[in-house]
C-alpha cells in the first residue's frame, strides 16, 4: 500500500516558506555545530603537538646546556697503606676506581 501526503491547502504559500526556512536552520545549525567540533578537534591537537616540542625543548636543554658536576678528585696512593678501591654509579653500570 502506498501512503501518500495530502496536497498542500491552497490558503497560500506562507507555510511552505515556514517549513523550508526551519529546515534551511537546520541544517545551518548541523553545519555549525560540525566546524565547532572540527575547530575544537584541531585546537586540541595543536595544543598536544605544543606541549610535545616543549618537552623536547626541555630535554635537548637539560643535556646540553646544564653543566655537570666535576669528577672527584681521589688521594693519591701512599705505599704503606691499605688499598681503598672507590665505587661509583654510572649510566652504565657500577664503575671502581
Amino acid at each position: 500500500m502506498d501512503h501518500t501526503l495530502p496536497p498542500p491547502r491552497a490558503t497560500g504559500s506562507l507555510p511552505g516558506v515556514f517549513v523550508s526556512l526551519r529546515a534551511g536552520l537546520g541544517f545551518a545549525t548541523q553545519v555549525l555545530v560540525g566546524a565547532v567540533l572540527v575547530f575544537f578537534a584541531s585546537l586540541i591537537a595543536m595544543m598536544t603537538a605544543l606541549a610535545g616540542l616543549m618537552l623536547a625543548a626541555a630535554a635537548l636543554l637539560l643535556r646540553y646546556v646544564v653543566q655537570r658536576r666535576p669528577a672527584i678528585v681521589h688521594p693519591t696512593r701512599v705505599e704503606d697503606a691499605p688499598i681503598t678501591l672507590n665505587a661509583r654509579r654510572t649510566p652504565r653500570g657500577w664503575t671502581v676506581e
